[in-house]
């Protein structure tokens, strides 16, 4: 009887050095981002939902989070970090490629998951896709940009000149607009370029932009994704179709977008973190991507622009029929009529 009693003993401590979620100890989380939108709080959302959910990592008993936005600025991204580590939680969580770079800045010992993030080999943040190295892993959300530009020269034959706006202190978005520049080449179309270097840029570049081009390309880029309002109100009082990389946008006044869902992205870094929290190293997990494509569509916006919703349907519809001849899943949506 006492030999069984002390395995029971033995077992319950196991059980609590394996399973984080099991133990009466809360796991401190840093959750950073560099900026509040639609995109970014999906993301963390989708996270904490899914460690919930998945793991049984409920906030309050097992778990607890620290949740902060850096407002757009690198330099409270850099105090955010050193206050996480300063506070020495378990793990920190960061959203984008800035609080990224902030994070592994700030530590090589804490792990480190990142989420949303283009590419997290050029900004500085693995070794490589395969072995990141390191404290850090997580979940690229690099864009499809080639399909999102064949996609405007499929719906918009006659186009020849598409413009995008982007902060070219961005390392994301460098990379992106890069992307976008090859892929217009490939599909005979010019890419006009309007840098900005904050969000109070937005409005004005926007409105020049939309004077030269024949349709307005975003990626997602945090800048003007957090300004994008002022966007959609210049391509809608000019009559040229904003095309968005990130569909947890579009009600704000795009036509439509080709992209991730933010939330499911949020839920596959859990997966992440709980592996990490469970003991495996970081810098061993390779670095995931997102597979499924949405499309969401703002038929107010068509409307606006004086197009024909049937058409715009059935063309969207033979779309997606073409893609998955390719072998790519497109969920078409629109939002409410």
């Amino acid at each position: 009887m006492k030999k069984f009693a002390l395995f029971a003993l033995v077992f319950l401590f196991m059980a609590m050095i394996v399973s984080p979620a099991m133990s009466q100890d809360k796991v401190k989380i840093g959750i950073m981002q560099i900026v509040d939108h639609p995109a970014l709080n999906a993301v963390r959302d989708g996270l904490i939902d899914a460690l919930k959910e998945e793991f049984g990592y409920v906030e309050g008993e097992n778990i607890e989070y620290d949740i902060q936005s850096a407002q757009g600025d690198v330099a409270t991204a850099n105090t955010i970090a050193r206050k996480f580590v300063a506070e020495k939680v378990d793990l920190i969580v960061s959203i984008a490629t800035p609080t990224s770079q902030a994070a592994a800045n700030a530590t090589k010992e804490i792990p480190i998951v990142f989420s949303a993030v283009t590419d997290p080999v050029s900004a500085g943040l693995v070794e490589s896709l395969e072995h990141p190295g390191g404290n850090i892993t997580g979940v690229s959300d690099m864009t499809p940009v080639d399909k999102q530009i064949e996609l405007i020269k499929y719906l918009f034959k006659d186009a020849k000149r598409v413009g995008t706006l982007y902060n070219a202190g961005e390392v994301n978005s460098v990379v992106t607009n890069e992307m976008a520049k090859e892929a217009c080449a490939a599909n005979g179309l010019e890419l006009l370029e309007a840098t900005v270097a904050s969000t109070a840029d937005v409005a004005m570049a926007a409105q020049t932009l939309v004077r030269k081009v024949d349709a307005v390309y975003v990626s997602t880029d945090n800048t003007v994704v957090s300004a994008l309002d002022a966007v959609a109100k210049a391509c809608n009082e000019a009559k040229v179709p904003l095309i968005l990389a990130d569909p947890t946008t579009v009600e704000k006044g795009a036509l439509l977008a080709l992209g991730f869902d933010y939330y499911l992205h949020g839920r596959q870094t859990a997966a992440i973190v709980a592996r990490v929290l469970k003991g495996e190293n970081p810098g061993d997990i390779p670095v995931q991507f997102a597979q499924k494509l949405v499309l969401l569509v703002n038929p107010e916006t068509a409307k606006v622009l004086g197009m024909n919703i049937d058409e715009l349907r059935a063309q969207l519809e033979q779309y997606v029929r073409d893609m998955e001849e390719k072998g790519v899943e497109v969920n078409l949506q629109f939002l409410s009529e």
